[in-house]
């Protein structure tokens, strides 16, 4: 559990600190970033902890990574672009694609009509692509919508992801077979404010 809330922070504070931030908006960090969280994910899995939740926590941070390095042109990377970011929330992913700097003489900026096909769909309030193919509007999937609120505590309108919040300790209780009134304390431990009742 202090792993989990150790990930969440770190997690939350360098996306609150990559959507804040135009000049982390850029493929080269995009690349940085994933690097270094495979070095996390490696790590937990060299420790065993694979399993502590530390990848759903990490998730967000992945999809904004790999945001960043997509290519970000025609229709058809829109639509990759919406099967990619299923946790990220609608202002996340056009607040990163609005804020995204290019690689000097490699890229372009993102294109208008690229950040309105990948535009926050009026009524719904969740993010939607229009597939190329059959010109269907594909929307983000709610269930990803509703893990996200339970995980973060936000919804698909939030932009920032709140860095206070703390996850509640669950210590299980074991039963102990032990009678405290039968437990002697020695003498040379030096406990003089226990007393026996």
């Amino acid at each position: 559990q202090l792993l989990w809330q150790l990930l969440f922070l770190v997690s939350s504070t360098t996306l609150n600190y990559l959507l804040l931030r135009k000049d982390m908006c850029s493929c080269s960090c995009g690349i940085q970033l994933r690097y270094n969280i495979s070095q996390v994910e490696q790590w937990l899995q060299a420790e065993g902890l694979q399993q502590s939740g530390a990848h759903e926590v990490l998730e967000p941070l992945v999809q904004a990574a790999q945001l960043l390095q997509v290519k970000k042109v025609t229709e058809e990377d829109a639509g990759a672009l919406c099967s990619l970011c299923t946790v990220l929330t609608p202002r996340q992913v056009v607040k990163i694609l609005r804020a995204y700097t290019p690689a000097v003489g490699l890229e372009e900026r993102v294109s208008p009509h690229f950040i309105s096909v990948v535009e926050v769909s009026a009524g719904a309030g969740r993010l939607s692509c229009m597939d190329p193919l059959s010109g269907a509007v594909l929307m983000w999937p709610l269930s990803s919508q509703r893990q996200l609120q339970d995980q973060y505590g936000e919804g698909p309108g939030q932009l920032l992801v709140n860095t206070s919040r703390l996850l509640p300790v669950h210590l299980p209780f074991t039963v102990s077979h032990l009678h405290l009134h039968e437990l002697h304390i020695p003498d040379t431990l030096n406990l003089p404010f226990l007393v026996r009742l």
